[in-house]
């Protein structure tokens, strides 16, 4: 199944628009196989989502924004996530893949195995 970005195409908040942009540029950029389902388009889509979403997410009636970013059905996170991971340069492990040979984010991987 690989990677699966749930978006909207229909959206009352530009930053949705924006966040989105930004998760699948990335994607797109380092060429990563990816399913984008629409949530506008795909209304049971929302249902898988919420049910392959850790339960902490979707308790007491939490807002689920776009995107909602999944690797082989299991949550990697939302745009937040995503960003942190981005700041943190681990954006492939964000995704649950092994980053590219000689990238930084390999280098500090190996890192952090050999300081423990």
């Amino acid at each position: 199944m690989g990677i699966v970005v749930y978006t909207t195409s229909c959206y009352t908040k530009t930053h949705i628009r924006d966040q989105q942009i930004k998760v699948l540029q990335f994607i797109e950029v380092n060429n990563i196989d990816a399913e984008i389902i629409d949530l506008t388009m795909n209304t049971s889509a929302r249902d898988i989502m919420i049910e392959n979403m850790p339960k902490e997410k979707t308790k007491d009636g939490a807002q689920i924004l776009p995107p909602q970013i999944f690797s082989n059905d299991e949550y990697c996170g939302d745009y937040e996530e995503f960003f942190l991971a981005m700041e943190n340069m681990t954006p492939f492990s964000f995704f649950k893949l092994d980053p590219p040979p000689g990238s930084f984010e390999e280098k500090l991987i190996a890192k952090r195995k050999n300081a423990a």
